[in-house]
């Protein structure tokens, strides 16, 4: 009797001092899988630094709970990315877009000095189901510039982003500026989330101009500052 006293107290230490560690951030109530009953979003830090969180709990209704972790913390929601797309929740946490049969959960990685994003995180929720899709690596592509979460196909979701690129000369007899070719990408978000060449190709040539799927410096790109005007690369 003794020894099971002893150890449930262990037991409720352990547990108190991990609840104590591991502060909630933020609770969201909202429907992620439209069958008009509300799921729950929590967001918990084990960090000390506040402005940051590290793990996402995910509770369906009906369907049991799911958490993910980030490999060093998600921040809030890049300011530039809130004004071009309607959030579907009220915070700036996390960006949620819902669409037919699945709802798509975006986090955003703090950015350096330089520009490079240590974490991104996309998790799907379909068929009752929360998943992870993209847990960006040091080998994957950096994602410096969110554009849109969208259907370009209306078929899948689709993520499109760019990263910065160099100008290096400023042309004002012409109204415009020289610098890199720096593409915009589109992922699609299917049961992983995968660069769609088609789709990267189409939206290029329709908002900037196609010489390839990567960043080059040896491609030269003329920006006219006249938005009405599209680029062009250059000899």
């Amino acid at each position: 009797m003794k020894i099971i006293t002893t150890l449930f107290i262990i037991s409720f230490v352990i547990s108190a001092v991990a609840q104590k560690s591991q502060k909630r951030v933020e609770t969201i109530i909202t429907d992620l899988n439209n069958d008009q009953r509300n799921d729950t979003i929590q967001l918990f830090s084990t960090r000390d630094e506040s402005a940051l969180f590290n793990k996402i709990a995910i509770s369906l209704a009906g369907a049991g709970r799911q958490l993910f972790s980030a490999k060093n913390g998600w921040g809030i929601v890049d300011t530039g990315f809130l004004a071009a797309n309607k959030n579907a929740v009220n915070t700036n946490s996390l960006f949620l877009y819902k669409a037919k049969g699945r709802a798509i959960i975006l986090l955003f990685g703090v950015m350096d000095g330089g520009g490079y994003r240590e974490d991104f995180s996309i998790i799907k929720i379909k068929n009752d189901k929360a998943k992870m899709v993209l847990d960006k690596m040091d080998n994957d592509p950096d994602i410096e510039i969110p554009i849109a979460l969208t259907e370009l196909d209306n078929n899948q979701t689709d993520f499109i982003f760019r990263n910065y690129g160099e100008i290096y000369k400023h042309v004002d007899s012409l109204n415009a500026d020289i610098a890199a070719y720096n593409p915009y990408l589109v992922y699609t978000i299917g049961d992983t989330c995968v660069l769609n060449k088609p789709l990267t190709k189409q939206y290029n040539e329709d908002h900037y101009v196609f010489a390839g799927y990567t960043y080059s410096e040896n491609i030269k790109v003329l920006y006219p500052r006249d938005k009405e005007k599209k680029p062009r690369v250059i000899e």
